[in-house]
């Protein structure tokens, strides 16, 4: 009996933090998933300088890019972008009346190195609506 108990409250605890989990995420966007998935920054030529900013290139971007543009299509309020971009880790600040642009920072480990990654969402408006955004991720080795 004991035994049925302890199972039934792993259990409990564990439908509750699913359920949890699946509620604070509701758009399904999180830029810390979006970094998992991107493709591994390459190893720098040993002619590269340490800390030279680098550009992911935009095809390696791309599955980013549409994950966002799904979440965020033309036409999302300002504000419902802003709480969107926040609650998957970006920080928001108005860029003047027609953008806005979010920023997220992450540090991943590559070999004895430490990346700074930076991503940036900028975020085109019109009449306070989202018309466009582009997505950049600049890194850095250390």
């Amino acid at each position: 009996m004991r035994k049925i108990l302890v199972i039934g409250a792993i259990a409990s605890a564990a439908f509750s933090f699913s359920a949890y989990a699946s509620a604070g995420h509701a758009s399904g966007l999180s830029f810390r998933e979006l970094e998992y998935q991107a493709p591994r920054d390459p190893l720098l030529p040993s002619n590269a300088a340490i800390g030279d900013l680098h550009h992911t290139p935009a095809a390696d971007l791309a599955p980013a890019a549409e994950a966002l543009n799904q979440a965020i299509p033309a036409g999302t309020s300002r504000a419902d972008a802003e709480a969107m971009l926040g609650k998957a880790g970006a920080k928001c600040r108005a860029d003047g009346a027609s953008s806005e642009r979010c920023s997220y920072f992450d540090v991943a480990t590559r070999d004895e190195y430490v990346d700074d990654v930076h991503w940036n969402v900028k975020l085109d408006l019109v009449n306070d609506k989202v018309a466009s955004l582009a997505v950049d991720r600049l890194w850095s080795r250390h």
